[in-house]
């Protein structure tokens, strides 16, 4: 029978388990972080698509709503024109200005076209009359002129539309998308 002490070999494998239990460990959670930070960046990128999609869509029916308007003989949108209150604030230029999700600005919601859970709140739109003015036909209607002459002018009636992917107070902290588009109608 061996009967050598061991006393030197104790708690040298219990150590060595532990340094390499401890090594997993870290791997572990460095691996979970990163994932974690990887599904969030997916995360934004696919909340701002879906935002700029609605924006888009928000931005069509402004058109369509403005259409219809005309057609009814009824004004669209706020009265923006320099013969109006120039000084109002929800008739800045710069959407942001004046409080984006103020409930003044006469917000119109727009169809959501994502999937119910989905989206961080219905898109919207909201429509400035900004004046009827002079402006150069520039935009591939039937009556421009030829290659060379002079490019004639005629009276358009401006609007201002600016459209929202999503609804701030939703949803503060998903994306948030604004586009701006000018109509031009003669």
């Amino acid at each position: 029978m061996n009967t050598r002490p061991l006393t030197r070999q104790r708690g040298v494998a219990l150590f060595a388990v532990l340094v390499i239990l401890l090594l997993v460990s870290l791997l572990l959670v460095v691996s979970l972080r990163t994932s974690l930070l990887q599904e969030r960046m997916t995360s934004g990128v696919r909340d701002r698509a879906m935002a700029v999609q609605n924006a888009e869509h928000a931005l069509k029916e402004a058109e369509r709503a403005v259409a219809a308007a005309l057609a009814e003989g009824a004004p669209p949108g706020r009265d923006c024109s320099p013969q109006a209150s120039a000084a109002d604030p929800l008739c800045l230029p710069h959407p942001a200005l004046g409080g984006v999700a103020a409930p003044a600005r006469e917000w119109i919601e727009a169809a959501d076209l994502q999937p119910d859970g989905l989206g961080a709140g219905p898109p919207a739109f909201t429509v400035q009359y900004l004046g009827r003015r002079e402006t150069q036909v520039e935009m591939g209607l039937e009556d421009e002129p030829n290659y060379g002459q002079d490019p004639g002018r005629v009276e358009a009636e401006f609007y201002r539309v600016v459209a929202r992917g999503s609804d701030p107070l939703a949803a503060p902290d998903r994306s948030q998308v604004l586009l701006q588009a000018t109509i031009v109608r003669e």
